[in-house]
């Protein structure tokens, strides 16, 4: 006589796993021409706070060519040093900020 199964009970259902979804894969530049290399310095000193990540947000461009720009602007006084993170994330304030009125 064959043995019974174990689990006799109730029928359950099979799991389905959702399907993922997919972050879109970002096309930031990896280079910069002159039309870019203008619209950065004069729109970065307008921001507010200047990180890696919002400047690569807002221009489009990989997250080593923002770490140069950043000094760039730097060295030209156009942007001021706030604060570092760590050695690798600087953040920096702009000095063409706007004030609130």
């Amino acid at each position: 006589m064959p043995a019974a199964p174990a689990n006799k009970g109730g029928k359950t259902k099979k799991k389905k796993w959702g399907s993922s979804r997919v972050k879109e894969k970002l096309n930031n530049v990896t280079t910069i021409d002159q039309k870019l290399y203008d619209r950065i310095l004069k729109d970065a000193p307008t921001m507010l706070l200047l990180t890696v990540a919002t400047m690569s947000d807002k221009f489009h461009i990989s997250g080593s060519i923002v770490r140069r720009a950043m000094k760039e602007l730097a060295a030209k006084n156009l942007i001021e040093l706030v604060g570092e993170y760590n050695a690798s994330n600087p953040m920096y304030k702009g000095l063409k900020v706007k004030a609130k009125t």
